[in-house]
């Protein structure tokens, strides 16, 4: 009896010190290994086009610590942290939008997230494409208000 539950206790023991090794920083945990740094990259192209024949802006981004060529890196960097995955997700194929013009702009985002390869587009002609684009607003700028 005693040989067993000294080999049960071993077990646990053993079994308790294996798993991920995790760290603290800021409010999310990040795993401590030589892969976490590059997992998290942010290095994303944005591309502006404010109507279909003008010609294309382009900026770079980067986060963690927000900078590039993106005139507000910083607001860009803590819109894309609030949003998460959702920033990037598309339209789903069937889904019903309403017809609420927002503009003829048109953008674009390619690079990498958090370690993950984005490429995804936006426009702004329909209430779907509204509600995608506000996710990523500050990525694109302002943009002159529709009259």
């Amino acid at each position: 009896m005693a040989t067993a539950l000294l080999l049960t206790t071993a077990t646990l023991v053993a079994a308790s010190a294996c798993g991920t090794e995790k760290a603290e920083s800021g409010d999310s945990t990040v795993p401590t290994s030589a892969s976490a740094p590059a997992a998290r990259v942010t290095e994303l192209i944005v591309t502006l086009k404010k109507s279909p024949t003008s010609k294309a802006q382009t900026w770079k981004l980067t986060c963690d610590p927000p900078g590039g060529d993106h005139p507000e890196p910083k607001k860009a960097c803590a819109q894309l942290a609030k949003q998460g995955e959702k920033a990037f997700e598309p339209i789903p194929s069937d889904a019903v939008c309403t017809e609420i013009y927002g503009g003829p702009e048109q953008g674009s985002i390619e690079g990498t997230w958090r370690g993950t390869r984005i490429q995804a587009t936006y426009q702004r002609k329909d209430g779907c494409g509204l509600d995608r684009w506000s996710k990523v607003s500050e990525l694109f700028g302002e943009l002159p208000r529709v009259r």
